[in-house]
């Protein structure tokens, strides 16, 4: 699951919102992913305690691909990803990884749920296809900043077709491993599972770039929401092989108030809580 990317290029232009207390950067594992870049601002701000210190956008720069420069938080660490094979976004990425290296980018991610088909919400690419598009378009960047995996998800074809892709990508230079999980509010532990499967198959640090509910019980209670978020990034921090995580997602309704005007009760503990 994920939010279509292509929403970035139809985004009107934005007005930032002044801060309400400077920006600070910091070590935190948690990280957003978002659709406005302005969503980013109320975050990791001075006297929050923040742990989000990462973020990514299901694209190859921090703004809109319609060039609308919007209002990214320079104290949030910046991801591009390549999301798929598409031609338009392809394009476009070697310039657009490259100046976001330029601007302190320290890593990229490749392709978003190839494993999996959910009509508009990830890149649905077979394995010969993503090898060659890695061996062209990630892997040059290999010893400039560290690359993640192409991110596969629990509810596709997951472990097998990141298993088929690293026995068939020869020479390629994978860093860390990216995964996906969804579920419902009563399956930490099941969370816990699916995350050391990852890290002892590939024996890689992890980074869980979307986690979130999927509603298979129904819309959960902010406070169910709240509670499980206490569990989760408890035992996440804790765990030295997980380097970076993302709950679903900094937007409203989600970690974001329904209006947009600030976090939400979700969003203030994940944003600062520590277990």
């Amino acid at each position: 699951m994920s939010v279509n990317s292509l929403a970035l290029a139809s985004r009107a232009a934005c007005v930032a919102p002044a801060y309400s207390s400077p920006p600070l950067v910091n070590d935190g594992k948690r990280g957003l992913c978002y659709n406005n870049d302005t969503l980013t601002r109320p975050w990791s701000l001075s006297g929050q305690d923040s742990q989000v210190s990462w973020g990514y956008n299901w694209f190859s720069s921090r703004y809109s691909d319609a060039g609308v420069t919007c209002h990214y938080n320079d104290a949030i660490d910046y991801v591009p990803i390549l999301y798929s094979n598409e031609s338009y976004l392809t394009s476009i990425w070697t310039g657009n990884a490259q100046q976001e290296i330029d601007m302190g980018a320290t890593a990229l991610l490749g392709f978003n749920e190839p494993d999996a088909c959910f009509s508009g919400q990830s890149a649905c690419m077979d394995v010969p296809t993503s090898v060659d598009l890695w061996k062209e378009y990630i892997e040059p960047f290999a010893g400039k900043v560290r690359l993640g995996s192409p991110a596969i998800t629990n509810a596709g074809a997951g472990f097998e077709w990141l298993d088929q892709f690293l026995g068939n990508c020869t020479d390629c230079t994978v860093d860390f491993i990216a995964i996906h999980w969804y579920a419902n509010m009563y399956a930490i532990g099941y969370l816990k599972d699916y995350v050391q499967q990852a890290y002892q198959r590939y024996n890689k640090p992890i980074w869980l770039t979307e986690f979130g509910y999927d509603y298979s019980e129904g819309t959960p209670s902010e406070q169910q929401i709240e509670g499980f978020l206490q569990d989760a990034t408890t035992w996440l921090d804790a765990q030295d092989y997980v380097e970076r995580y993302a709950w679903f997602y900094d937007g409203p309704g989600y970690l974001i108030t329904q209006d947009g005007s600030g976090l939400s009760p979700q969003g203030k503990v994940y944003n600062s809580y520590q277990g």
